[in-house]
């Protein structure tokens, strides 16, 4: 059940206070002050009144207690004052109490406090945190400041708050005083008071940083701006109660990082992150920082990629068709002397172990999969709202995976040629479908064309010595047999990327592989292992493929913040503008599992999703491939079921893995939970092959058997979510904002206004709010829609369920 509610009492909303809500109040009576041995202040009652209380849809109403004191709160005309207090600590011991049921600590209070509260509630909550709760004046102070900007009481208020409640009356003096100046400062990156533009920013743009006084003294503040390149402060400039920076921002792309200095009445202080990074805590010492990403300033990623939903399919085991391609593949590759199989059946299992003429397992098992296959497959895709099909590998290799490659200018055999690669391009795009293409560059195959190991091709490769044209790509610490490859297997020889000669090859030829793909059709390149390659090289295949076709993006593959990675060389500059389009969003697979495993709850996922928001450059952060499986991790199905990350098994730990029942029972459930997610958030959702149909495997190679068609429940929800991101220009490219009213309920909302995109694109008008629940139980929930347009949204939501709710 979901309604729409107006803000209420000139703006405020009750921060979760639902009909019929509880609450109680403490008036009048006296309060001795006792300081303990360690200098504790406690603070003992007597004589005091109670009246219990319930929320009335808008405000409080006594519900029982002294029955002299609720009659005169029911004659609301003739005490405002007396029902002004009433309000104020109602609210403010139900705000504390409904902190700690959403799984809050009492220091998070401000994530559920009302905005515009009384200043009286500010009084109120300080005694609530210092005498109920124990919590020291340095903490409590700045919390009711914060949650209570507007703290301060006149002396004809608080000559009226002495005998409704006269502690309370005396921290009214002490939050208005501050006479020990302790300070209270405020600054949140995600808030345009704070940080102008919001995010990243390109190079040269306007950059206004500010920061809130709340109380104390402070008499200058400074920005400090580092990265692994600079460090230097700058002085910011008083405005009341404000201190703010304006500039452009630097002229190179790097990853930043900024905290303010302080000086105050109680000696230098330092403003830095929070525990979650976007607000701000005072510290006696540097203790981190705020990021800030500036990017290169004509950085852009291709529209229609930023638009689409993808489908990453792994060419041998995805689509077949019905003639001897495959087969006649497999006998081209055993005529090579290479030993490869062919399943006889699509329900045999993947094979796992060695053979007998082998000490390790080759993966050279296949099922049969061919282009022509996928070309057939099409309407199915198209079906499921694909715009992408991202195909793993296709070129000659001697593995099923197609990882290792033997000959980057041919299709694989098994597959078909290159005729049926061209074929299948112009297909698609009938289908309204693009083709990106897998590139493996760091390294080949030790059995290709260009290292030839084993003799099975007739040219001369590096194996044969220094006249092969191929013998400058490798390193070969002692030739032919010791040589540099790829995480220490030998049968991935790498090669010298800053090579002339390969780069010509591969990158920046007329007729270079990068460009003569795109020629033949593809629309884009994924490019394997991504962090082995340096970012100039980066930087060449994204201009080459730029040159060819504008609009081809470019996706790496990176497993964590592409900010923040760092390689040998330092800190790489992936997603600075100049090297990368998009990267494999991991993190975000990552964090749902961490959140349906109750790793982390709801508060730490939207504080994940909005540092990604924060931190990416826009045209990248909307290009993001945000993934839920893929042929390098346990399929989402398995995921769902399993506390711990099977891949990191052994095999036949993987095998015999004890699945409990009611996880298994449970695995649908949470899949729908994270593919609404996937399909809510800005970025490209990626639906790995037979997701959609609730395919269950764990770790390579067990999360790549055959396609099966086997829950059509479930396809036809993916369905439902491609549909309605389709349909509604919010979803694809409007604004986002995350947050969180309980550890298990996170909410989405996207919306457009003003009839222009996040890109300043022409776009329909709209707002949709996602809601997800992770909990068993149903829980209630609040969402403030109006910066979409909308009012505060409240409802209830069943356990383990998504709801959308559209706004406008």
């Amino acid at each position: 059940m979901t309604k729409k509610q107006s803000n209420c009492d000139g703006g405020s909303f009750f921060g979760g206070a639902a009909a019929g809500a509880r609450s109680r109040v403490w008036f009048g009576g006296t309060y001795q002050e006792h300081w303990s041995d360690d200098y504790r202040l406690l603070v003992s009652y007597s004589g005091r009144s109670k009246v219990d209380c319930a929320f009335a849809g808008r405000r409080w109403q006594p519900a029982g207690g002294d029955t002299a004191l609720c009659e005169r709160l029911l004659r609301e005309q003739d005490e405002p004052f007396l029902q002004r207090y009433f309000q104020a600590a109602a609210q403010a011991y139900f705000s504390a109490q409904n902190c700690l049921e959403r799984g809050l600590p009492l220091s998070a209070l401000y994530e559920c406090y009302p905005c515009g509260a009384d200043p009286l509630c500010a009084a109120e909550l300080l005694r609530l945190c210092l005498d109920d709760c124990g919590m020291r004046l340095e903490d409590a102070l700045p919390l009711a400041w914060r949650c209570c900007p507007d703290y301060a009481v006149t002396e004809e208020e608080l000559a009226a708050l002495v005998p409704l409640q006269p502690r309370t009356a005396a921290l009214a003096r002490l939050l208005r005083d501050n006479e020990q100046q302790i300070p209270a400062v405020l600054h949140d990156a995600r808030l345009a008071d704070y940080r102008r533009p919001f995010g990243a920013v390109r190079c040269g743009e306007a950059l206004s940083l500010r920061l809130r006084v709340l109380s104390g003294r402070v008499d200058r503040a400074a920005v400090l701006f580092y990265g692994d390149s600079m460090h230097r402060e700058e002085a910011m400039r008083r405005e009341g109660d404000w201190f703010s920076y304006d500039a452009s921002a630097p002229d190179e792309p790097a990853a930043l990082w900024y905290a303010f200095r302080l000086e105050t009445a109680q000696g230098e202080r330092w403003l830095c992150p929070e525990g979650r990074g976007t607000g701000a805590r005072l510290c006696e010492t540097p203790s981190g920082a705020f990021r800030l990403t500036v990017f290169q300033r004509d950085f852009d990623t291709p529209a229609w990629f930023r638009k689409s939903v993808m489908y990453q399919a792994f060419p041998d085991r995805f689509a077949f068709s019905d003639d001897d391609t495959a087969q006649r593949g497999i006998e081209y590759h055993r005529a090579l002397g290479q030993t490869p199989e062919l399943h006889r059946d699509r329900s045999e299992a993947v094979r796992w172990q060695p053979r007998p003429f082998e000490r390790d397992y080759s993966p050279d098992d296949f099922y049969g999969g061919t282009l022509k296959g996928i070309e057939a497959k099409l309407p199915y895709l198209q079906k499921l709202g694909v715009g992408c099909l991202y195909l793993n590998p296709i070129f000659e290799a001697r593995s099923n995976h197609r990882y290792d490659t033997s000959d980057y200018l041919k299709v694989d055999p098994i597959l078909g040629s290159n005729e049926d690669f061209e074929r299948l391009c112009r297909t698609a795009e009938s289908y309204g479908i693009r083709i990106m293409l897998d590139g493996v560059f760091s390294h080949t195959g030790a059995d290709s064309v260009y290292f030839n190991r084993y003799g099975h091709y007739p040219s001369l490769g590096a194996c044969q010595g220094e006249s092969s044209p191929y013998y400058s790509w490798y390193d070969f610490r002692r030739f032919p047999d010791e040589y540099r490859c790829w995480w220490g297997f030998q049968d991935l020889p790498e090669v010298e990327e800053t090579r002339p000669d390969w780069q010509d090859f591969v990158v920046t030829g007329h007729d270079s592989v990068v460009r003569q793909w795109l020629r033949r059709g593809a629309a884009g390149w994924r490019l394997d292992v991504a962090d082995e390659l340096p970012d100039e090289v980066l930087a060449l295949i994204r201009r080459a493929a730029k040159e060819e076709k504008p609009d081809a993006p470019i996706l790496g593959e990176v497993w964590e913040d592409a900010i923040l990675k760092e390689g040998g060389a330092g800190r790489r500059r992936y997603a600075l503008g100049d090297a990368l389009d998009s990267v494999m969003n991991y993190p975000f697979r990552q964090a749902m599992l961490d959140f349906i495993h109750k790793r982390i709850d709801a508060y730490a996922l939207r504080d994940f999703l909005t540092e990604q928001q924060l931190s990416y450059p826009q045209p990248m952060y909307y290009a993001l491939m945000n993934l839920l499986g893929s042929h390098d991790v346990d399929r989402i199905r398995t995921a769902m079921a399993a506390p711990i990350t099977l891949r990191h098994l052994s095999r036949p730990e993987q095998l015999n893995y004890p699945f409990r029942e009611e996880d298994l029972a449970c695995a649908v459930a949470r899949e729908k939970l994270c593919a609404a997610l996937q399909f809510a958030i800005p970025g490209v959702p990626s639906i790995y092959y037979g997701d959609e149909q609730g395919m269950w495997g764990t770790g390579d190679p067990f999360n790549r058997a055959p396609f099966m068609e086997d829950d059509r429940e479930l396809f036809d929800y993916y369905v439902n979510l491609s549909a309605r991101r389709k349909a509604n220009d919010c979803l694809q490219t409007g604004a986002a904002r995350f947050d969180a009213c309980h550890a298990d309920v996170l909410s989405v909302l996207r919306y457009v206004n003003h009839s222009c995109d996040v890109f300043g694109t022409p776009a329909q008008n709209g707002a949709w709010l996602l809601v997800l629940n992770r909990s068993d139980e149903a829980r209630r929930f609040e969402a403030d829609a109006r910066e979409a347009g909308g009012g505060w949204i409240t409802g209830t939501i069943d356990g383990c369920s998504a709801q959308w709710i559209k706004i406008k």
